[in-house]
């Protein structure tokens, strides 16, 4: 289960909630499980945050919800904790992350389009290449590069405008 940690992190910030996020990837490991043998080959890892992502789609299909937009104020330190537990190891961009006020850029990354923020997660956070961003999302390269830019506009005029208020 080499990307575990990975898939943990992705499901952690589209679900916000730790206990989702955990059967969310064991979901994933599941799906990819019983579909191995259907696996064509290639990157196994954009394989499987596309099969995090339909996971993920399917849960808030079947809860009658939209993705989660909102910050858990009843477990703001989930991750913190799991990261501290060392049961989560965080990737360099995160550590970058818990250097600036926290909540703010949670909320900042919380407030984008669930679409916007999944590419932001898998390019910025997981460091998946375009190409691999437009296997896992089933969207041509050319989308994921303009959506992937007006995101990254939304979120740096977000946070700059925090930063201003602060």
């Amino acid at each position: 289960m080499p990307h575990a940690n990975a898939l943990y992190r992705t499901a952690y910030h589209l679900s916000r909630h730790a206990a989702e996020a955990e059967d969310l990837t064991q979901e994933t490991y599941l799906r990819a499980y019983r579909a191995y043998a259907d696996f064509r080959g290639g990157d196994i890892r954009a394989w499987l945050f596309t099969i995090l992502r339909h996971a993920f789609l399917d849960e808030c299909r079947r809860r009658g919800r939209q993705p989660v937009v909102e910050i858990d104020s009843d477990d703001p330190d989930a991750l913190e904790s799991m990261v501290s537990t060392g049961s989560l190891v965080p990737s360099a961009e995160t550590e970058a992350l818990h250097r600036l006020p926290s909540e703010e850029i949670e909320r900042a990354i919380a407030s984008l389009p669930e679409e916007w923020r999944m590419m932001i997660l898998l390019a910025d956070v997981e460091d998946f290449s375009y190409r691999e961003i437009a296997e896992t999302m089933g969207i041509p390269m050319g989308t994921v590069m303009s959506r992937l830019h007006r995101a990254r506009k939304r979120l740096h005029d977000m946070i700059l405008e925090s930063a201003r208020a602060h």
